[in-house]
């Protein structure tokens, strides 16, 4: 979404937000600051004449952290990995202020707000609200913050990944004894299907150490064809490719690397992407009704649900780190296990993993 869309969007609801009184408001953002990190949270700074906020949007468990105000992925400054580069969200920068300060910037909102460290020679007597980005590299880090953000006498304001979210369920006193536990039985799984436009290197390897101790089956679809519409033989083939194999892995091919595109025309492309990715996944699992449905990356599952007409799940609990299961309660996949996480999230065997924990009820 464009980023002055985004602020006026956050303007008009924040609002209500407030009247619920809530003891910490969390901006929920994406781990490797992606999309327009901090805009939603300087908004409702401005709307509601807050003091301060904190940014973090370290996630250990899955190899981010915040080092001396850098973005790190798996021990690597995010622009050297494959998140930094991706084509459709790519960042100019590893240094989270750098960051946040262009995203601001575009957003128009950078001349109402102070992000510690980025204050552009101006001085802190004009009491704006100021921003505090926030370095973290440990879960006892994040607990750390939780615990003063819970602590403050005022609302707390804070933006983060799911690590920061699972630290302020800890400190609030949530308990997660039954995190990995499910509603249903587990036992044996039957059908799944696999679904990913994710264009992580880390994907290519989950899937491929999946393959080398299972049978599976697999399609990859060219961004052509996604893009013009998958023809009739295409989706046959699919759909019985679904219908022999107890898992099948259906993902998107990977993008030209050598292709210049501009921001707008990047969006339309990954919307229409994610839409047609979403048909397909509705034509496949209305032929073959898998058991269990595992769709990798946030953009993805969007357009899956969207297809499928999912409007509410029932959530279950956390299979793996980031990797969350639900029961969607209405449309054409209800009452079928959904498993989703983020397309980057997991080391190479995460899939093999998930599958052994779906069978076995627990990892190999």
């Amino acid at each position: 979404m464009d980023p002055v869309d985004v602020a006026t969007r956050t303007a008009s609801a924040i609002g209500a937000l407030a009247e619920l009184h809530p003891q910490v408001m969390l901006n929920k953002i994406d781990s490797t600051l992606r999309g327009n990190p901090g805009v939603e949270l300087a908004t409702a700074l401005i709307e509601l004449s807050v003091d301060h906020a904190v940014m973090c949007s370290a996630y250990p468990q899955n190899g981010r952290v915040i080092e001396n105000g850098i973005l790190m992925v798996n021990d690597a400054p995010v622009t050297e990995t494959d998140i930094g580069q991706d084509q459709l969200s790519p960042l100019l920068s590893s240094n989270v202020e750098e960051i946040v300060l262009g995203s601001l910037k575009r957003a128009g909102v950078s001349e109402h707000v102070h992000l510690r460290g980025n204050d552009d020679g101006r001085s802190v007597s004009d009491l704006l609200p100021v921003i505090i980005a926030a370095d973290a590299q440990t879960d006892d880090d994040l607990k750390v913050l939780a615990e003063r953000l819970v602590g403050a006498k005022t609302t707390a304001f804070v933006a983060g990944s799911a690590g920061v979210s699972v630290a302020l369920a800890d400190v609030l006193g949530d308990s997660r004894s039954g995190r990995h536990s499910q509603s249903r039985a587990i036992t044996p799984i039957g059908r799944t299907l696999i679904v990913t436009a994710s264009q992580r290197t880390v994907v290519d390897e989950q899937i491929k150490s999946l393959g080398d101790q299972i049978n599976l089956g697999q399609i990859e679809i060219s961004i052509d064809e996604i893009i013009q519409g998958l023809g009739s033989a295409s989706m046959e083939r699919i759909a019985g490719l679904a219908a022999r194999e107890r898992v099948v892995v259906l993902k998107i091919g990977k993008l030209d690397s050598s292709a210049i595109l501009a921001d707008g025309d990047l969006r339309a492309m990954a919307e229409m992407i994610v839409r047609n990715l979403g048909q397909v996944v509705r034509t496949v699992t209305d032929a073959t009704p898998p058991d269990v449905l595992v769709v990798l990356g946030g953009d993805t599952t969007s357009g899956v649900l969207s297809a499928c007409g999912v409007e509410s799940l029932e959530l279950q609990g956390e299979l793996q780190p980031g990797t969350v299961s639900g029961v969607p309660a209405n449309g054409s996949i209800s009452d079928k296990l959904l498993i989703t996480r983020a397309g980057g999230f997991g080391g190479k065997n995460a899939l093999l993993e998930l599958i052994s924990i779906l069978e076995f009820g627990h990892s190999v």
